[in-house]
């Protein structure tokens, strides 16, 4: 939780559209109970609630699903973020131009979330879907979040809430080695990820600023490079810094 005080009723009613999201087909009262845990009752009240105000539907067999205002605010979220159409053509170029997949990514809590992302120079697709969550600590857009906090102290408040896991052997656990790894990485301009989360996988991510300068987004490339020293990652590097300073400046960023 990043502050304030935390409503229950609110956080048991998205811990539900968040099972009916995932479910990908209607669910049961009964299948909402075995999955959150949650008294029958309180899921029938909270549901009643949601569907009142189209959050949540109920169709005639009486199972549940995601309702249409879900839709409809989903649509005014994505018209609001003029960055998924601005990165675009740059999301593009940049896998055109490094033969490997370009992402757009935002830091939600303690997960660097996927906005969009463009495999037009490669055939093999490294980032899953729209909408996928990644690891903090052990990816370079993860990383870059935490390079760029406001604060040490909110820095160490989110390593402390998402610890990093040992995904693989390079997979940075000190937390020395960890805070040195992020001080280079916001006095480079940069962050890398080499083989840290998937075995084989090496990534760069460069930042995009907002007004006032603060840290928005973060614009990369992920693929099989054959080392971070190679010629061609040296080249996404210089393409994710360059493209990422251009997104900045057309979302309404001076020098």
């Amino acid at each position: 939780m990043e502050g304030g005080k935390k409503i229950r009723s609110v956080d048991k009613a998205m811990v539900l559209l968040e099972l009916l999201g995932a479910g990908r087909s209607p669910l049961t009262l009964s299948e909402l109970e075995q999955r959150s845990g949650l008294p029958k009752s309180t899921i029938h009240g909270l549901l009643s609630t949601m569907r009142e105000h189209h959050m949540v539907s109920q169709q005639a067999d009486g199972r549940y699903c995601l309702g249409l205002r879900l839709f409809e605010l989903g649509c005014a979220v994505s018209a609001s973020w003029d960055v998924t159409g601005v990165a675009a053509p740059y999301l593009a170029k940049l896998s055109a131009v490094t033969g490997a997949t370009a992402f757009l990514a935002v830091r939600s809590g303690g997960e660097a979330v996927t906005l969009d992302q463009s495999s037009e120079g490669s055939g093999l697709r490294i980032v899953s879907e729209v909408g996928c969550r990644l690891p903090l600590c052990c990816t370079s857009q993860g990383k870059l979040f935490l390079a760029y906090c406001s604060s040490e102290a909110e820095q160490a408040r989110l390593i402390r809430a998402y610890p990093p896991v040992p995904h693989t052997p390079h997979t940075i656990t000190d937390p020395e080695q960890l805070a040195e790894e992020l001080r280079k990485i916001r006095a480079q301009g940069y962050a890398v990820e080499d083989g840290e989360f998937r075995i084989g996988l090496r990534s760069v991510s460069a930042p995009i600023f907002g007004l006032g300068g603060t840290l928005q987004y973060a614009l990369g490339v992920v693929g099989l490079f054959r080392r971070t020293t190679a010629p061609e990652f040296t080249l996404a590097i210089h393409l994710a810094i360059e493209y990422a300073a251009q997104i900045s400046e057309e979302l309404g960023r001076r020098p």
